[in-house]
């Protein structure tokens, strides 16, 4: 992985950035590019980016998470540069990840476009490996260790 890529993990506070996070809720619309750091008791310390979408309750969201509820945050990123999918990446076998690996993974779907998430993998006692809550590979996938994954 790059150092660009850990860097946001090297400023992220021991606290949650409470003033950040809230001019980052007074300035965010939907359409925004933005970055938001999570501390997970389950997960650890892990970042998603993708555009902003409000949800159905009038919320903004990145991903899985509502900006204005999630105590989890730790930062808010606005103006960042949209993920791109990386669809010439390399590809890895999942097994040669161990639970730990810093990784950063892209993904292009149809509901969420192309987002990136950057973080520990979590591995559990099944096929999966996490980054965050989110699945980025099983026995049939694979991710790239420092680099991007597409799927």
């Amino acid at each position: 992985m790059d150092e660009k890529a850990l860097d946001i993990f090297s400023a992220a506070r021991a606290r949650r950035d409470v003033g950040r996070i809230r001019e980052a809720l007074a300035e965010v619309k939907a359409g925004d590019v933005a970055r938001v750091i999570v501390r997970s008791p389950r997960y650890g310390l892990y970042a998603l980016e993708r555009t902003v979408r409000i949800g159905v309750g009038g919320q903004p969201l990145v991903g899985d998470v509502i900006l204005a509820t999630s105590s989890e945050i730790q930062r808010i990123d606005l103006g960042i540069d949209a993920p791109q999918a990386a669809l010439e990446a390399d590809v890895v076998d999942p097994s040669t990840l161990p639970h730990g690996t810093p990784v950063r993974v892209t993904f292009l779907t149809p509901t969420h476009q192309t987002f990136a998430l950057t973080g520990p993998i979590t591995a559990g006692n099944d096929r999966f490996l996490l980054v965050g809550s989110w699945i980025v590979a099983d026995e049939q996938e694979a991710v790239v260790p420092g680099g991007d994954r597409s799927g």
